[in-house]
C-alpha cells in the first residue's frame, strides 16, 4: 500500500517506521510503500534546530551546518545580512538550505565589534559592558573587580562573561561648587554663631578619587566642616570678624593637604555668611555706636584744643604788636560796613589819637 505526503519549501520531513528515522525528504510530493510510517516535520525557516543523533544521521550533510562555540567565544547567526540569533558556548545546528545564512564567531578576549542597533537588540545586556565617556570625564574599566585601565573620552564596548565580568564607570573631572549649609559654632569667647561656607574643587586623579573615598563631595564636606570648627573654637569673635580672609586661607590649606590623598584639588574655600544671634547683634551695634561716639568726642576735643592754641598765639602776637590789633579792628569794621548802610564810630579825643596816632604830629 502506498502513502502520499507533501513537503512545503519551508520545511523538511523525516520519515520513520517503528520509531526509527529512515529517510529525509525535501520539498515536493512524495509516495512511500508500506504500513506503519510516521512523518516528522522540521521547520526549516526557523534557521536553528535541535534534532536527535538518529535524525541527524538521515539528514543530507549539505542541508545543515554545525558550529561549536568555545567558552571564550560567542557567535552571531546572520540571515540576509541581518543578525538573527546570538549563540553562547555549546554546539549549535542551523539549516543551510538558504545560502544567505552564515555564522560568525567572536572571541571575548578580543575587542567587541561595533554595536549596531540590531546587535544591541539581539545581544543580551549581560554579555557586554558599554560606557560613553564625555570630554570632561575619564572612565575606569574593571575586569572581575580589578581596575585594568583609564578610559579616554569616547564610546567603549567590552565583552563581559561570568569568568571576567566587565564594569565601566565615568568620573567627572569638572570643577564642582558646593555650599556648606550654616552650622552652629562657638568661638573662643563663648559666642555662638552660624557659619556658611562655599567650596570649589576638581578631581585630578580619577583612580584615587574612585578608590580612596566612597563619596568625594561628602569627604570634602566633612574635612572643611571639621576644620572650620577647629578654627572658630580657637578664635574670638572680634578676631573672626576682622580677619575673615585668614579663616578662608586656613580652611583652604587644611582642605588641600587632606584632599590630595584622594585625588582632589581644592580650588577655593570662601566664608559666605557669619550670622550672629539677635541679642549679639544688638550688643555689637551698641559697642560700635559707643566706639564711634567716643572717637567723635576725641576728634572734637582735639579740634577745640587746636583752636584755643591758635587763639592764644594770636592774642600773644597782638599784645606784642598793638598796630596789628588796630589793623584787625579796622578790618572788622570794614566787614561790618559791607553788610550795613553806614557805620558811625564815636570816640573821644583820646580814642581818636589812639586810633590814628600819627594825626596832628
Amino acid at each position: 500500500m502506498f502513502s502520499r505526503f507533501r513537503v512545503d519549501v519551508t520545511e523538511r520531513v523525516i520519515l520513520s517506521r517503528g520509531g526509527l528515522p529512515v529517510r529525509a525528504f525535501g520539498p515536493g510530493e512524495h509516495w512511500v510503500f508500506g504500513f506503519g510510517w510516521t512523518v516528522q516535520r522540521l521547520p526549516a525557516h526557523a534557521i536553528l534546530f535541535v534534532a536527535a543523533p538518529e535524525v541527524r544521521a538521515v539528514l543530507p550533510p549539505d542541508w545543515y551546518g554545525e558550529v561549536e562555540v568555545a567558552p571564550h567565544e560567542r557567535a552571531i547567526v546572520y540571515h540576509d545580512g541581518r543578525p538573527r540569533f546570538f549563540l553562547r558556548p555549546g554546539v549549535h545546528r542551523y539549516w543551510k538550505i538558504d545560502p544567505s545564512v552564515r555564522v560568525e564567531l567572536f572571541s571575548v578576549l578580543e575587542p567587541m565589534p561595533p554595536l549596531t542597533t540590531e546587535l544591541s537588540q539581539l545581544v543580551p545586556a549581560t554579555e557586554y559592558a558599554e560606557c560613553t565617556v564625555r570630554e570632561y570625564e575619564r572612565g575606569l574599566e574593571y575586569v572581575a573587580g580589578t581596575m585594568v585601565r583609564v578610559l579616554p573620552p569616547g564610546r567603549h564596548l567590552r565583552w563581559s562573561h561570568p569568568e571576567a565580568r566587565v564594569e565601566m564607570r565615568a568620573i567627572d573631572m569638572r570643577r564642582t561648587q558646593v555650599a556648606l549649609a550654616g552650622q552652629e559654632l562657638m568661638t573662643k569667647d563663648k559666642v555662638t554663631l552660624r557659619l556658611s561656607l562655599t567650596l570649589e574643587f576638581a578631581v585630578v586623579d580619577p583612580v584615587a578619587a574612585a578608590h580612596a573615598v566612597q563619596d568625594v563631595k561628602e569627604a570634602l564636606y566633612l574635612i572643611v566642616q571639621l576644620a572650620s570648627r577647629d578654627y572658630v573654637a580657637a578664635t574670638t569673635l572680634d578676631e573672626l570678624l576682622s580677619a575673615r580672609d585668614a579663616m578662608a586661607l586656613f580652611l583652604e590649606t587644611e582642605a588641600r593637604a587632606k584632599s590630595a590623598s584622594f585625588g582632589v584639588e581644592v580650588v577655593r574655600v570662601g566664608v559666605k555668611d557669619v550670622v550672629l544671634p539677635g541679642e549679639m547683634k544688638t550688643l555689637l551695634n551698641r559697642v560700635i555706636e559707643a566706639e564711634k561716639e567716643a572717637m567723635a568726642n576725641i576728634i572734637l576735643r582735639r579740634e577745640e584744643t587746636a583752636a584755643m592754641r591758635a587763639l592764644a598765639s594770636t592774642a600773644r602776637v597782638m599784645a606784642e604788636q598793638p598796630l596789628i590789633m588796630r589793623l584787625k579792628e579796622l578790618e572788622t569794621l570794614k566787614e561790618i560796613a559791607a553788610h550795613v548802610k553806614e557805620v558811625k564810630v564815636v570816640v573821644g579825643k583820646d580814642g581818636l589819637s589812639a586810633l590814628f596816632p600819627n594825626v596832628g604830629s
